[in-house]
């Protein structure tokens, strides 16, 4: 389960001593030395009470500036306070509603994830902030004995319920740790220290369903699947050379499965189908063989009737 971090510094940092530190020591998640050196450095982040208000006023006055270059994220309740770069990590704040704020009864809980099992592709630290913190229920699950396709079983542990109150700081590791957060009973907020790097777009990661004990969603798609689809589908033989190659031999099970539909949404006809779903079957990766064999089946029901 996730791993509470004890850190019993009581000394503040800047957001930009902070960064600062860990541009020279890195953020490794899989050292434990790095792993307690971050830890030290957000936690003494925490202990900064004025930073984050600073950082938020600046951000809705417009003054945010290269010393404090607070960026959307792209959530609603989340801004990135240190862009990844060198040391391969990122801050971020996180600002949780209570279910009777404003933003929750206009946005709904949906828009804040509340309430929605999810694992992440990387590793982070997240440090209590502010506030009575939110409960989450939390799980962990074999990530290697999932090949990765939305409605695959998969066996999760459920370990009870935490709360993250202000001080309190875990790590949480990718593709092993699973939780959903509920609201919290006022406003809180939270820091999140997060491991960057590029491999981690090529990975999955995925919203289960604990009644169900399945995937309910495969999460991480990127742009490059997108454009390998609109050329594929443009026409050309080095586009359809390129696909087929992923499909074959991509390190991404995701970036295979991408390859094979673009080449079969552009094959010309239901036999062509099925013989670019039957080499995908045998492509050696169980999440694309397990499509490709629901595939083929609707095929051949289309066929019959």
């Amino acid at each position: 389960m996730t791993h509470r971090i004890e850190v019993n510094d009581p000394t503040t940092a800047t957001l930009e001593e902070a960064c600062d530190a860990l541009r020279v020591w890195g953020f490794d998640p899989a050292e434990e030395e790095s792993v307690a050196h971050a830890a030290n450095w957000l936690r003494r982040l925490g202990n900064n009470r004025d930073f984050l208000g600073d950082v938020l006023i600046d951000m809705l006055a417009g003054r945010a500036s290269a010393t404090r270059p607070a960026l959307d994220a792209g959530e609603p309740n989340r801004v990135m306070l240190a862009v990844p770069g060198r040391g391969d990590f990122s801050i971020s704040a996180s600002i949780w509603p209570a279910e009777d704020d404003h933003a929750l009864r206009v946005s709904g809980p949906e828009a804040f994830a509340y309430g929605v099992a999810h694992d992440h592709n990387h590793d982070f630290l997240v440090l209590g902030y502010f506030g009575p913190g939110s409960d989450s229920d939390d799980y962990e699950y074999d990530y290697s004995q999932v090949a990765g396709w939305s409605g695959e079983r998969v066996t999760l542990h459920a370990l009870g319920r935490s709360r993250l109150e202000p001080g309190h700081l875990r790590h949480y590791r990718a593709h092993r740790d699973i939780h959903a957060v509920h609201a919290p009973s006022s406003l809180s907020a939270t820091l999140a220290l997060t491991h960057e790097h590029a491999a981690k777009s090529w990975t999955d990661h995925y919203i289960f369903d604990p009644e169900k004990d399945e995937i309910a969603r495969v999460l991480g798609h990127g742009p490059s699947e997108a454009f390998l689809r609109i050329a594929v589908a443009l026409g050309g033989e080095e586009a359809t050379d390129l696909a087929t190659r992923f499909g074959r031999h991509h390190p991404s099970d995701r970036m295979r499965l991408v390859a094979w539909r673009a080449l079969a949404g552009n094959a010309p006809d239901r036999a062509a189908q099925d013989a670019l779903w039957r080499e995908a079957e045998g492509s050696g990766s169980r999440a694309v063989a397990a499509v490709a064999a629901r595939r083929r089946a609707i095929l051949g029901e289309i066929a019959e009737a």
